[in-house]
């Protein structure tokens, strides 16, 4: 199919410029002895008697999964009959850190459809592939034997115990892809730091202004938006040259250190960061956090590396300092537009491996440079 000037336009605007963070290796990788997971083997009545408590004793709908319930009711039905024909199942993965709530790491369609037909009674077996003769049977339907074949069937269940250090559930949490569930970096590192850090990160990426600056076209879906956020506090919390490789643990890190920081900090930096998109806004305009190398032709898509470096470095300026920028906007869009255009190093730096430190450190610099020509 031939894609005209519009339509690329259009893929352009709706496209976040997702860059090469390079294959940097942890400075500090976890010890393997961390790793805790039990290994149980639970009949499915045992995980019907904690989802029937109240509250509930296994967590359906932690932040970071999907929807249950996508799974249609022929789905949902052959897995019932997988079950009353000794088909093995998938081994569930449950995050065990509270003991009295589970959550469901991997699993949940399957959880959902047992829930349905054993606990709701809301699924009539139907497309059934074997057994036939059991169409449109409900549990309550099914004789006794049957019954008791469901609810004694055991499973694998693999718990990652209590005191697990985060960052070795981070990687559980990464690299468990079984099911059909495939967690995005933000989104594990939300569900790992539920509460004071997952809250905030939310706040902020829920302000009218960060929506605005970014034209609403970082979607919330699979956390992008709350990815971006995370990468301004980052380098605004910490100074960039303390950056220590790999980006994504030291975004990790970022998250944890959320736990401990004074809320009259969090508070400020809820306020530099407000006042940083309203910044961009009044500077950049749709051009906000894009390369603009080929201004004012055609928008690119919005650059992670780009965002990271003008929002922390327009939300450490003081009130006189932006201001001073917001006087100046049309000499500094036409610097940063100068730079795109003839400094072939800069944007590499903000398009191949802009996990490495030298780029981190380059890119923060350039900017900080121009912002600083217009100041004086």
């Amino acid at each position: 199919m031939e894609i005209n000037e519009t339509d690329m336009d259009l893929f352009q605007e709706i496209t976040v410029e997702d860059e090469d963070v390079g294959t940097t290796i942890m400075e500090d990788p976890f010890n393997p002895s961390d790793i805790d997971i039990d290994t149980k083997s639970p009949t499915l009545s045992l995980l019907m008697k904690r989802l029937s408590t109240i509250p509930p004793e296994i967590d359906l709908y932690p932040d970071f999964q999907r929807s249950d319930d996508l799974w249609n009711p022929e789905k949902q039905s052959r897995l019932i009959e997988s079950i009353l024909i000794s088909f093995p199942l998938p081994a569930f993965y449950f995050d065990g850190t509270d003991d009295n709530k589970w959550l469901v790491v991997d699993g949940l369609q399957r959880l959902s459809s047992l829930r349905n037909f054993i606990i709701d009674k809301t699924l009539s077996l139907k497309g059934l592939e074997f057994l036939k003769d059991l169409e449109t049977k409900t549990f309550d339907d099914l004789p006794r034997p049957l019954q008791r074949k469901i609810e004694e069937t055991q499973i694998i269940a693999y718990i990652i115990k209590p005191g697990t250090p985060a960052k070795v559930k981070y990687n559980i949490f990464k690299r468990i892809n079984t099911g059909g569930l495939v967690l995005e970096p933000q989104e594990i590192r939300h569900a790992l730091n539920q509460g004071r850090p997952a809250n905030f990160v939310a706040r902020l990426a829920g302000l009218e202004s960060f929506k605005k600056a970014t034209g609403n076209k970082i979607s919330p879906k699979k956390m992008l938006d709350r990815e971006f956020v995370t990468r301004f506090l980052a380098f605004y919390l910490n100074d960039p040259e303390k950056y220590v490789p790999d980006l994504d643990s030291y975004l990790n890190k970022t998250m944890s250190q959320i736990y401990d920081i004074p809320e009259t900090q969090l508070v400020k930096s809820e306020e530099d960061f407000n006042a940083a998109m309203i910044l961009a806004s009044d500077i950049f305009g749709d051009w906000a956090f894009r390369k603009t190398d080929l201004y004012p032709k055609r928008r690119k898509p919005i650059n992670k590396a780009l965002f990271e470096v003008w929002s922390v470095n327009l939300a450490r300026l003081t009130g006189e300092q932006k201001s001073a920028i917001r006087r100046s906007k049309g000499v500094l869009m036409s610097k940063f537009v100068e730079l795109m255009k003839a400094d072939e190093k800069f944007k590499r730096v903000i398009t191949s491996g802009t996990g490495g430190k030298y780029e981190v450190l380059e890119r923060f610099g350039t900017i900080k440079n121009i912002i600083n020509q217009i100041l004086q």
